[in-house]
This record gives C-alpha cells, sequence and structure tokens, in this order.
C-alpha cells in the first residue's frame, strides 16, 4: 500500500517530463473505511481530453501515455480494472477491496507526504501531510489546474476535519505548488447509549399512559366528563 502514494506523487512530476499542460492530468483516491477494520478503495488515473488531442498533435503516442497510466495504477493492490471517462476526462480507475487497516497505519512517509488512518475504540482518527510545492519535483505553472484528490469515508459520524464534508466522506483537493495538511476525526455511536435510551423511552411512555389512564378511572369514579 505504501507505493501508491509514492506513485501517486511521482506520476505527477513524470507527467511534466511528457508535456506541460495546465490541467492535464486527473488523480484521485478513494478510500473507503469499513467497521470490520478492513478498507476497500479506488485509484483513477486520466488525461483531459483536451491534452490528449494536443498530445496527438505534438507527435505523442497514444500508447506511450496509456503505459504511463498503466505504470501508475499498477501500484494498487487488486487486479479489478475499468475504463473511465468523466467530465473530460479519459483513463482507467483500479480498484482493491479488504485491506486491513493496519496497512494505512503507515501510508506514505517519505519527504513527499504520508497519510495514516487508525482505529482506537469508538474513534477513528486520520492525520497526513502532502507536499505538493515546486523543488524540483513539480513544476506548478504546468499544472496550476491539475486535479488531485484524496477522499475518506468513515463507518461513523465525522466530528472534525479540515477538508470537505459529504455525509461521512472528507475530500482534500489539492493543487501543484502548495503543501497540506489532512486531517479528520470519525467516531462512532455509542450502542449502550441508544440502549438506554431506549429504555427511558419506554419507561417515561408507560408512565404518560398509567397517568392517562388513572385519571380516566378517576373521571369515571366520581361522574365526571370532560
Amino acid at each position: 500500500m505504501l507505493g501508491i502514494a509514492r506513485r501517486v506523487l511521482t506520476g505527477a512530476a513524470a507527467v511534466g517530463v511528457l508535456a506541460a499542460a495546465s490541467g492535464c492530468v486527473r488523480l484521485d483516491l478513494g478510500l473507503e473505511v469499513r467497521p470490520d477494520d478492513t478498507v476497500g478503495g479506488e485509484f483513477t488515473a486520466a488525461w483531459s481530453d483536451d491534452f490528449l488531442e494536443q498530445a496527438q498533435d505534438e507527435g505523442l503516442s497514444r500508447s506511450e501515455l496509456d503505459a504511463f497510466l498503466d505504470a501508475l495504477l499498477d501500484g494498487v493492490p487488486g487486479t479489478e480494472r475499468v475504463p473511465y471517462r468523466e467530465g473530460g476526462f479519459t483513463g482507467q480507475t483500479a480498484s482493491f477491496t479488504d485491506r486491513p487497516l493496519s496497512d494505512f497505519a503507515e501510508f506514505g512517509g517519505d519527504e513527499w507526504g504520508y497519510l495514516r488512518i487508525d482505529h482506537d475504540g469508538r474513534e477513528y482518527g486520520l492525520e497526513g501531510y502532502w507536499d505538493l510545492r515546486a523543488a524540483g519535483f513539480i513544476d506548478p505553472e504546468a499544472f496550476e489546474d491539475a486535479e488531485i484528490l484524496i477522499s475518506v469515508n468513515f463507518p461513523a459520524t465525522v466530528t472534525e476535519h479540515n477538508g470537505e464534508l459529504d455525509g461521512r466522506t472528507v475530500t482534500w483537493r489539492m493543487v501543484p505548488g502548495q503543501d497540506y495538511d489532512l486531517n479528520a476525526t470519525a467516531v462512532e455511536k455509542n450502542g449502550w447509549a441508544f440502549v438506554i435510551a431506549g429504555i427511558g423511552s419506554v419507561v417515561v411512555i408507560g408512565a404518560l399512559l398509567w397517568l392517562w389512564q388513572w385519571f380516566a378511572l378517576r373521571r369515571h369514579s366520581t361522574g365526571l366528563t370532560r
């Protein structure tokens, strides 16, 4: 799993060797953390259709560009790949499933960045750092519109984050030329609290019914009506 992060970042650098075209590439890593402490996900690598047309005009081989995407996707565990064509981008999506959450306790871990996800008690914690500044690595002028995304779906309620939240999914959108700190916390609901609350509700409802019946019997015994 450590290879995915490295390939995502080195892939962006390699694109700069092929062509300096704004917004030419989309790199999208999506992870789903499951209640049984396994992780599934998808990694999409795609060229923009505008870039593919430009590359053809400049004599760049489509097979060479496709081979580059294949090299990126080779870092994803599992073998399932499907064509990707969406939002003006064409490429492939590789998916994986049932990876132990422990594999993500140390995801990355070099000078470019890392992503760590752990589960302690009822709390899921995520912290990460990606350095996409130009330092012999990425030219931000050539990649100013590149789409680099990381999203994580948690099996619990997200209580803190510094990304974009949609339900239980936090997404971080990154652009070359900047560095990013990522963090998120998700907390599982306390099952015993729901049990106690349910018992309490039954008791309260029972007490109200008893009071209603007592008043009804009292009115009947005294010959009162509403």
